[in-house]
């Protein structure tokens, strides 16, 4: 029962390493091993032996620079399938029309067999 416990405690403990940056990942050996210097560096040097990572986080986009590539992108898509969006309007418009009894959309939709 201790040892799965343990093991629980360690198992959360190692799932904190995310080395984005030989910075960030110096902070997380000092907390993990209680900010004992030795151990520290020495879980440190394990773990970044083989790994390439940057000596600093990268930095974040400004939320304006995001929000326009996000924009950009959903009206990129939106230009793109234009005719696709059209068609998709044109047939709720027919379903809703024939449902009050009136006209059939202008363009039908071609048939599945066809």
């Amino acid at each position: 029962m201790f040892n799965k416990k343990r093991q629980e405690r360690l198992v959360e403990k190692l799932s904190m390493i995310k080395p984005t940056s030989k910075a960030e990942l110096k902070r997380t050996c000092l907390y993990l091993s209680n900010l004992d210097v030795d151990k520290a560096e020495k879980m440190y040097d394990f773990l970044v032996k083989d790994v390439d990572i940057p000596d600093y986080e990268p930095s974040s986009k400004p939320f304006i620079q995001n929000f326009g590539e996000q924009a950009s992108g959903v009206f990129g898509w939106f230009r793109e399938n234009q005719d696709m969006i059209g068609q998709a309007v044109d047939f709720v418009r027919g379903i809703i029309a024939s449902r009050k009894g009136g006209v059939h959309p202008a363009n039908p939709l071609p048939p599945i067999n066809g």
